[in-house]
């Protein structure tokens, strides 16, 4: 408004301006005879010259000569009206009560003697005189734009322009509107004093606008170069050719748009979170289904089934670590083969060295792009995916394996909230596989505890039979025994006979059944073969199988216990006479040999191909494994195409004892006491194993070795072990309840730790305990001995004290 008000006050002061020059020219020019008066051209008079742009003609008395090309324009102080010809125009102007001007229409041509005068940098006429030559055609309006507007060349001429409003007033002289432009260039309507202003107040902002005028200028100070309008002679010059969104409708479509885009912040967050909770929803049943597996590959076929859908990932692997191997080893489908990644030395390139790298840094590894990863994945694989996610398998702060997810189509970063799911179903599969080792565990104990009881059944009835049998062949013996026999002789000696092999049945009965824990001693191999053979030749006869025997006459003696190895030889013949009940030819063949201080039994049998029990093989295996491993030997089943299978088991000899001579009246020293003594060593490290192996031996221990708690725990059971060498971090059961189980199963259990450690010893040894330090030292062992010979000793007397008291 303050714009608007200067703008009129600026307009009076070119009224006063025009009325002094109109004064002055009436009362001090007279008019001259238009033959010695310059003759310009309407384009001439707009002519600039000087650094202000000043008018080349200005204060000059000159004849014009042009047609009016539209109506007077009456100013609050003046009245003005425009002449144009074919090259340019001029205004001319006089005061306004005289209003002399009116009386000229469009297309009258004039003939004009008048002072060019410039105000506001506009050159107008005064004039002096006015000659209405004849009529012509009215000008039509010269179309250009507001660029073309903004110079010297078209004022005082009929134009017509568009442009954008940028702003609608109101002043005292008139209505004025703003065409933007690189110059904004003005639309005024004048009006004479007291008349109405507001024609102008239907249009708004952002309006376009057509306005058809007199081309003019109004530029208070120089230079007088810019600031060019458009005089509009009547309302109806200004057209609306397009309305613009003004601050109501831009108010509005920024608040539509507002709320569309709160609406679309709103839904696509409800939609992240329902997404959110259905993933958690699959994810926890994945879970619930993950627990109730039976087995490792039930487990990696139900991730492989719902984790590619929930995760959007291409496929899923799974590792378990291998205690005993040191490996991780994977868990293949049917059609896949099973890998097996070492973990003591370098992992294979590709991507089972991240799965390495994960079990090592127990923690998630993210490749979100294999051609920058940190391992050489590429390079072994083809085919590699594009990212990669390992994830540890934890299970009571223990790795069980890992799991690694393979995107293949694309590299993605997987977000926290993946890592995290992945993270929390990693532990949901290390649980359940610690569930089902644990199960497994106890299906075990189940049954021994099952055969325990069988056992102890068949001790029982074996005790009640015992008795008729001894008596029947006391009475046959002291029948045959007499001077007088008669024609029943032969009945009595089939009669004994008989009773004696009722009782070797049922004597092997109890050795089979009965929970055995007694100490370690020599057996003979041979002769427990042969009575095996004796025993099951009867029913080899009647199914037509045919035994071909080669066991050695010389006694061939293994340290252990006699029923255990009845047991797997028992075993090992049993399954090969199952196999033979289909083959066409039925052969059993039985040898021995001795190898390097070693005793071989080689059981093999001519069952047919087809024939074979993959199953039962596998399990007979693995029940006489863990017996013979506690023997310190092996048992293995050799199967080749260009010949039968057989059963193979190797044993260590007892060294046999020189026979003294008959004339040596001094007798022969005893053995030394730790020569006799046994020795269980539980350690996964392979070197420290060997080299507590090699300083026992030498010191006479025999020795048994082990790489697992469980299988040592159970072994002690059955056999009697003078000493239990058992590593801090031995796989399996810990060695704090260990220790507490096998205490009285042994003579004395000797911690391995890996740096002594005083308190620890402090709070450990005692009771036939001891702790040795780690890598073991012969000065270290050596005290540990003498220690453990001493409680031997000890233990020894109390016994002897104690029974002689009962």
């Amino acid at each position: 408004m303050a714009g608007c008000l200067r703008f009129g006050q600026k307009i009076a002061v070119l009224g006063l301006w025009l009325l002094t020059g109109v004064a002055s020219a009436e009362t001090s020019i007279s008019p001259e005879p238009p033959a010695t008066l310059p003759h310009p051209t309407l384009a001439q008079i707009n002519q600039r010259v000087g650094a202000n742009f000043a008018s080349a003609y200005d204060a000059q008395t000159v004849v014009l000569r042009g047609v009016v090309n539209g109506p007077a324009i009456h100013f609050p102080e003046y009245t003005a009206i425009a002449i144009q010809d074919s090259e340019g125009g001029a205004i001319l102007a006089s005061p306004a009560p005289k209003h002399d001007l009116d009386v000229y229409h469009p297309g009258n041509e004039l003939r004009v003697i008048g002072v060019i005068s410039q105000r506001m940098g506009m050159p107008v006429v005064l004039p002096q005189s006015i000659e209405l030559l004849g009529q012509k055609p009215v000008p039509a309006p010269v179309s250009i734009t507001l660029r073309d507007l903004a110079g010297f060349k078209y004022l005082g001429r009929l134009v017509r322009t568009e442009g954008r409003v940028k702003s609608v007033s109101a002043t005292m002289s008139g209505p004025l509107i703003t065409l933007a432009g690189a110059q904004d260039v003005w639309v005024f309507l004048a009006r004479e004093q007291g008349q109405p202003t507001g024609e102008f107040a239907a249009y708004d902002k952002g309006d376009t606008v057509e306005a058809t005028g007199i081309a003019s200028q109004y530029c208070p100070r120089p230079p007088y170069n810019h600031s060019f309008e458009v005089l509009a002679p009547v309302p109806e010059s200004v057209v609306r050719k397009e309305r613009g969104l003004g601050y109501p409708a831009v108010a509005a479509v920024l608040g539509a748009s507002a709320l569309i885009g709160i609406a679309v912040i709103l839904w696509g967050r409800e939609r992240r979170v329902r997404t959110q909770r259905e993933r958690l929803r699959k994810i926890y049943q994945l879970g619930e289904e993950i627990v109730g597996a039976g087995s490792p590959e039930a487990i990696r076929a139900r991730l492989s089934e719902a984790l590619p859908a929930i995760l959007a990932i291409s496929r899923v692997h799974l590792y378990l670590h291998n205690r005993a191997a040191k490996t991780l080893d994977g868990v293949a489908e049917e059609s896949e083969e099973s890998a097996s990644i070492p973990l003591a030395t370098t992992p294979p390139a590709g991507t089972q060295s991240g799965a390495a790298a994960c079990f090592h840094y127990r923690t998630l590894l993210v490749i979100p792009d294999v051609t920058r990863s940190p391992f050489p994945i590429t390079s072994a694989e083809r085919s590699a995916p594009k990212s990669l996610l390992f994830v540890p398998m934890m299970a009571q702060g223990e790795v069980i394996g890992v799991m690694e997810l393979d995107q293949d189509d694309r590299m993605r970063d997987f977000t926290a909230d993946e890592q995290a799911l992945a993270q929390h179903l990693g532990n949901q599969i290390g649980a359940a596989l610690r569930l089902l080792a644990q199960r497994t565990v106890q299906t075990q104990l189940f049954r021994t505890e099952k055969m325990a009881a069988v056992g102890r059944l068949i001790s029982g009835v074996v005790n009640e039979l015992q008795t008729p049998l001894a008596s029947i062949t006391e009475l046959a013996n002291l029948a045959l025994g007499r001077d007088s026999l008669d024609s029943a002789e032969r009945d009595l000696k089939a009669i004994s006979a008989e009773a004696q092999k009722a009782s070797g049945i049922v004597a092997r009965l109890v050795s089979y059944a009965a929970a055995e824990q007694s100490e370690a001693r020599p057996v003979s191999v041979g002769g427990l073969l042969r009575t095996l053979i004796e025993f099951r030749e009867g029913d080899w006869k009647a199914s037509g199988i045919r035994l071909t025997e080669s066991i050695s006459r010389e006694p061939l003696n293994v340290l252990g216990s006699q029923g255990q190895l009845e047991q797997v030889f028992l075993n090992l013949l049993v399954h090969a006479e199952q196999s033979l009940s289909e083959a066409p030819r039925k052969m059993i063949t039985i040898r021995t040999s001795v190898l390097a201080k070693r005793l071989l039994v080689e059981i093999s049998f001519s069952a047919a191909p087809e024939s074979s029990r993959p199953e039962e093989a596998a399990s007979i295996l693995s029940v006489t494994r863990g017996v013979v491993a506690g023997h310190g030997g092996e048992v293995r089943l050799i199967e080749k195409s260009n010949a039968d299978p057989r059963f193979e088991v190797d044993l260590p000899l007892v060294a046999r004892e020189r026979p003294a001579s008959a004339s040596s009246a001094t007798p022969q020293p005893k053995p030394d006491a730790v020569s006799q003594k046994t020795a269980l060593v539980i350690e996964s490290d392979e070197g420290a194993q060997r080299q507590l192996i090699a300083l026992l031996s030498a010191r006479g221990f025999r020795v048994v070795p082990l790489n697992n708690a469980d299988n040592g725990l159970d072994l002690a059971q059955r056999v009697r072990f003078d000493a239990a060498f058992c590593s801090v971090h031995a796989p399996g059961l810990n060695w704090v309840e260990l220790s507490e189980r096998m205490h009285s199963r042994v003579g004395g259990f000797v911690l391995l730790s890996e740096g002594y450690d005083s308190e620890l010893a402090a709070d450990f040894e005692g009771d036939g305990r001891f702790v040795l330090p780690k890598p073991v030292q012969e000065t270290e062992l050596d005290r540990v001995l003498r220690a453990l010979e001493t409680s031997l000793k000890t233990t020894k007397v109390v016994n002897i004290r104690n029974n002689s008291v009962a």
